[in-house]
């Protein structure tokens, strides 16, 4: 079985923890069943991307990429506002929060992942991401999602796919000047 887990922190100035809480993810969506299969079958699979353009996606070693750099707000994990319960068709964030420093956005970290750790009955790896706030008034966060890379057949092109979508209604309020940590730990058991 396969789980998703997002461990969740706020971090103050002094990076010490003050907040933190673990939910079970629920919202893989279709485009991660679609991008596996493709791997699994070698073959051609129909997909939409985060911009709504329906692709066709090839298998290649850039699909699934995630490691967005400091500021990308296109690839990696991502945060929104947006409160609409996740459905197996989303296809992008309902309302990203964009990277900067003004009002109503978040600094967006590099991604970074973790090895593998495993016991008698479980592995599981983690991606993370910190988000920063400097915008001068609390922000908060209600969705979280993970967007990989898909190529595109034929072009090259590396388009961009929503793999898990989640909403969190309390929200998670990040206060002017703390950081969101968010580590999600994909987890096989047996």
């Amino acid at each position: 079985m396969i789980k998703l887990y997002a461990d969740l922190a706020i971090k103050d100035r002094k990076n010490k923890i003050i907040w933190k809480k673990t939910i079970e993810c629920k919202s893989f969506v279709r485009q991660f069943l679609e991008i596996l299969l493709c791997h699994m079958g070698q073959f051609y699979i129909s997909s939409k991307c985060t911009n709504g353009n329906l692709v066709t996606v090839q298998m290649s070693s850039e699909n699934f990429r995630a490691n967005a750099g400091s500021g990308d707000t296109s690839l990696g994990i991502l945060v929104g506002t947006g409160s609409t319960s996740p459905t197996i068709d989303d296809y992008a964030m309902e309302s990203l929060i964009s990277h900067g420093t003004g009002a109503n956005q978040l600094q967006y970290g590099a991604v970074a992942f973790g090895d593998p750790t495993c016991d008698a009955n479980s592995c599981h790896f983690t991606i993370t991401r910190d988000f920063s706030n400097a915008s001068g008034e609390s922000i908060t966060v209600y969705e979280i999602g993970l967007v990989v890379v898909s190529q595109q057949s034929g072009s090259g092109y590396n388009h961009r796919s929503l793999v898990v979508r989640d909403v969190i209604s309390a929200g998670i309020s990040i206060p002017n000047g703390e950081t969101l940590t968010i580590n999600y730990r994909i987890k096989v058991v047996v």
